[in-house]
């Protein structure tokens, strides 16, 4: 028996602190939502299949070790798991609207002033959350240890 899932998730320019959204409806005078990028799998590992949504959307290979998970939960709304993902980017792509949509890079404070439902809301929350936290981690991994002075 197959596990049927929903992963997604943004690619995330690490310099510039932006993450790259989709918009799925690119007509004019729609107000259409902002989405994360994403997809269904199927009985697969849900990192390759976030690599292959990627894949597909984009036409960019994703190498696995930049790909980090966020965090996963049961989504009634899909009746499926849902597994969020970042995935830290060099360069900032241009991608030009097509009949996959329109695809644009916003830093999170801009993301909250973009309509999104409310569930992908909360997971742009978490997932910079987890982002800074992560930076705060490497940070502290990095910084030089200091001699505390003893006095006898």
């Amino acid at each position: 028996m197959h596990n049927n899932f929903y992963a997604s998730g943004f690619l995330f320019h690490l310099r510039t602190q932006q993450i790259l959204l989709h918009q799925p409806n690119i007509d004019k005078n729609s107000s259409s939502a902002w989405n994360m990028l994403g997809g269904e799998g199927k009985g697969e590992d849900v990192c390759k299949a976030f690599q292959e949504i990627i894949l597909k959307l984009l036409d960019v290979k994703l190498p696995t070790k930049n790909i980090f998970p966020v965090y996963d939960y049961f989504y009634n709304k899909v009746n499926k798991n849902h597994h969020i993902f970042y995935a830290e980017v060099k360069k900032l792509h241009s991608f030009p609207e097509s009949r996959k949509g329109a695809f644009s890079w916003f830093t999170f404070k801009q993301a909250t002033k973009l309509s999104f439902d409310s569930q992908t809301k909360q997971d742009i929350m978490v997932a910079e959350r987890v982002i800074k936290a992560q930076a705060r981690d490497k940070e502290a991994l990095n910084a030089p240890l200091v001699a505390e002075a003893v006095s006898l």
